[in-house]
Parts: C-alpha cells; structure tokens; sequence
C-alpha cells in the first residue's frame, strides 16, 4: 500500500500530484466553459433550437414582463434554463446581444446590493444555491431592475419559498410532445421509418427527463443505435455476482493499467467474500462488457460506463453496494492513480445517486485522512464536468470551506483551484484568497492550489487564462 500524507496535509509541492491535478483542470476546461459568463444570442438560440414551451410558459412571460424578476422553482432537471432563456429572449431589451450569467452562490442581499446591473441587459442566474430566499430583498430587485429596464430569472430546484410575489412554479412539457417537435426541427423522418420513429416514441414517454428526449430525438436524426441498449441487455440476463461486481470495479477504474485492475479487483473480490462468508467464484468467459486497449482497461464503448452505473443504482441493493462502498472508498489509500480514477467514477455515479455519493463518498473522503480529502477535492472538480453536478459541486465545496478549521476545507480548496475555477472562477478565487488567509492545514493547501491556478494560468493564451489573471489582480485586496 502506498504510504500518504498524515492527516489534513496535501502536498502540492509533489510533481506527481500537481500533474495529476492539472489533467483533471484541463479535461473539465476541454469540454466545459466557466458557468459565469456573457452567453451571446446566437448561443442562447442554438440552445433553444430543441426546446418546446411548457404549458406554464405563457403565465411566466407575463409575470416577468411585468416584474423584471422571476424565479423558476420546480424539480430537478424539467428545464427550467432552457425555460429561463426563452422567457429573456422575449423581453424587450436596449442591449439584447447578449445573457449575463451570474453565480449561483450569490445571495439575495448580494444580488440586491452587491452587483451591478446594466440598463436593458438580460441576466440568468441558474440553479441557486442560496439558503434561503428573502422576500423583501427580492421584491426590491424587482424594482431596482425595473428602473433600469432589466430583467433577471433565476432558477431554483425544490418547493415555493414564501417569496411567491417572484416565484413561478416549473413543469417539464409532455415528453411525447417534446419527441414530435423534436422530429419536426430535425427533419428526422428522412432517415427513419416510421416504425423505428415509434419504437423511439414509446421509449420516450418513459424517459426522466426533458435533456433525456432532446437526445434520444438528436440520436435519432444522426442515425445512432439508442445508448446502451446493449448494457441494459446484458443486466436483464441477471449476470452472476461476480461478472456485475467486475463491470462494476471498472466503473470505478476505468483506464487502470492492466495489473492495477486485477490487483484492486482481487482485492473487492476478497472483501465480498468476508460479506457473504463463500469461497472465491470461478473465473469463466471474457466479460461481455470489458475490454483491455495498450495495457488499460475499459469498457468496449466509452459510453457504458454512465450505463453501468445508472443500472447498478438502479438494480442493486445492500449485498453489491454494502462491499463494493467499503472498497471504493478504500482506493484513494491504495495509491495516487487509483485515487484519481476512483474520483472520476464517483462523480460519474453522482449522475445517477447524488445523495448516495455525498454522504456515503464525498462526506466520508473530506472527513478522513491521508489521501481521502484530495479524494473527495478531485471528485468536485470532475463533477464540475457536468452543467448538471457543477452547481453541486460549488455547494459542498462553499460549505465545506464556510469554516477554515472545518476538516473538509482541505478538499474544498483542492476543488476550488480545480474544476471550480474552471466553471465559476470569481468564487473560486475569492474563497481560496479567504482560506490561504488563514492559518493551519487548509491554509497550506489553499496557497498551494492558488499558486498552481495561477501558475498554470500564466503559461497559457486563452480567454480563461486571461480572466484568471485579471480576477486574480483584483481580489488581491479583498473578496
């Protein structure tokens, strides 16, 4: 077993861990943009090329013409952003060229008092992470955006709040629905026959969410197989214990060098039977999911892993998930490459079980010792891959740091220098800058993980780079 720092001490001076770090930044940077931005039309229109009114659009349009303020509550992933676009491209705006997106994290008394807002501007903050909304700072945005001919709609998963002058409950519009107009914008009939396209249909009334219809329908006009079907095949043939234990060991190391999986896998194989008190199970055929390419190993397609994972969650209870958690949460202590794959996979299963991965993985890593906090950092930064995870990322994360001594600071600013920076820079400078100003572990971690941000920042010629740098010269002084 690797030897690891003692508890609370990351060292950001080991070569192996700053790179290690600096892949995990540039992969969310490669298929990620900062969340706090100038959204420009053509980018707002192309969002909204699949997207279909709900039947609660009509009353929002209204009530945002009149407030300038409407807050979007409803549940999870019902399209409340795509919602929230649409509503602002139908206000009449003096500077319409673009949607100025704010920080989730600010709160009322911030976005009453603290920002500044442009005459005729369109702004959108989503996914609000604020503890609570308060009624009368929230009325007085209202007008002070009236005054300036401005409008904001800010979304916020779960129930009304008392602030129901601003708030507008949000619904998904009917999945079958969304499907056909989907078809129709993309000229789907073309390349599908008529009875592929109601196969597609049926399997659309069924699915979750609005973003799961959009890509079923896209998958459809680029003459794409639907994304694992041959996963969900292969579960429903009730596979025996040991080949789903297996699939699901690569879920959480996928890409490990040959021997580091067999040797981990052995290892969970081991822990399962000190569960189930059995004798180890007889190796038989290759598994029909994994495969092995230069000396890693993977699944055949890059895509089933999501798959693998949702169906684990979806399937399986105490007898898998009781052993398979103690050894997940074992592997950041195993070494540096099994900790960093093991991140990866938990953000990834955080898609699929956000509850189950914050208390049982994110909590328990932030928590521990050694390399259990750069664990659960890392874990955050990937998450931040996904618009979806990133808001929940930023909320453990700010959570986490609210208090310096706090054992969890460690990882929020192994985060914060991370995948945060990437997607919500301004916070993530200014809550590093507030814990390197302490004193303590955390402190260490936070000025180290400033310094390579910005070290790293300055190598590079990119628009991201440049707004690093200029955040970074103007939070010297304060937040």
């Amino acid at each position: 077993m690797a030897e690891t720092p003692e508890s609370g001490e990351i060292d950001l001076d080991d070569r192996t861990l700053r790179r290690h770090l600096i892949t995990i930044s540039d992969y969310v940077r490669s298929v990620a943009a900062p969340v706090t931005r100038d959204l420009s039309r053509r980018e707002a229109d192309a969002l909204l090329r699949s997207y279909l009114e709900p039947d609660c659009f009509p009353e929002a349009v209204r009530r945002l013409s009149v407030r300038h303020l409407l807050v979007l509550v409803g549940e999870e992933e019902t399209g409340k952003r795509s919602g929230a676009m649409a509503l602002l491209s139908r206000m009449s705006l003096a500077d319409g060229d673009a949607i100025t997106v704010l920080s989730p994290a600010r709160t009322a008394a911030e976005l009453l008092s603290r920002t500044e807002y442009e005459p005729g501007r369109a702004y959108l903050l989503h996914d609000w992470i604020a503890e609570s909304t308060d009624t009368v700072e929230l009325v007085n945005l209202a007008r002070k955006l009236a005054e300036l001919g401005s409008y904001l709609v800010i979304t916020r998963n779960g129930a009304p709040s008392q602030a129901v002058e601003v708030e507008q409950p949000w619904s998904a519009p009917d999945p079958g629905e969304l499907f056909d107009f989907c078809l129709r914008t993309y000229d789907v009939r073309a390349v599908r026959t008529p009875e592929e396209l109601a196969r597609a249909r049926d399997l659309a009334l069924v699915l979750p969410t609005p973003s799961e219809v959009v890509s079923l329908a896209t998958r459809q006009a680029q003459d794409e197989e639907p994304a694992g079907e041959e996963v969900t095949a292969w579960f429903d043939t009730k596979p025996p214990p040991h080949e789903v234990r297996e699939a699901a060991a690569l879920a959480f190391l996928y890409g490990a060098a040959e021997p580091v999986f067999e040797r981990q896998f052995a290892r969970l194989e081991r822990i399962c039977q000190t569960h189930e008190k059995r004798g180890p199970q007889p190796a038989g055929a290759p598994h029909p999911l994994l495969g092995s390419h230069e000396g890693r190993v993977g699944f055949l397609s890059p895509r089933h892993r999501g798959q693998v994972l949702a169906e684990l969650a979806g399937r399986y209870g105490f007898w898998l998930w009781q052993p398979l958690r103690e050894w997940v949460r074992s592997l950041p202590l195993e070494g540096l490459e099994e900790s960093v794959r093991a991140s990866e996979g938990v953000a990834s299963l955080a898609a699929y079980s956000l509850g189950e991965v914050r208390e049982e993985f994110l909590e328990v890593w932030a928590r521990g010792g050694g390399a259990e906090p750069l664990a659960a950092g890392n874990a955050l930064s990937y998450m931040c891959a996904d618009d979806t995870l990133a808001p929940e990322a930023l909320r453990l994360a700010l959570a986490w740091a609210d208090e310096p001594g706090d054992p969890r600071a460690a990882a929020a600013a192994v985060a914060l220098g991370g995948g945060l920076s990437v997607r919500y820079p301004v916070d993530a400078l200014r809550h590093l800058r507030r814990l390197a100003s302490c004193d303590g572990p955390t402190a260490t971690v936070a000025r180290g993980s400033l310094a390579l941000l910005l070290r790293q920042a300055g190598k590079r010629d990119d628009s991201h780079a440049r707004t690093l740098i200029a955040l970074a010269a103007t939070t010297a002084t304060g937040p």
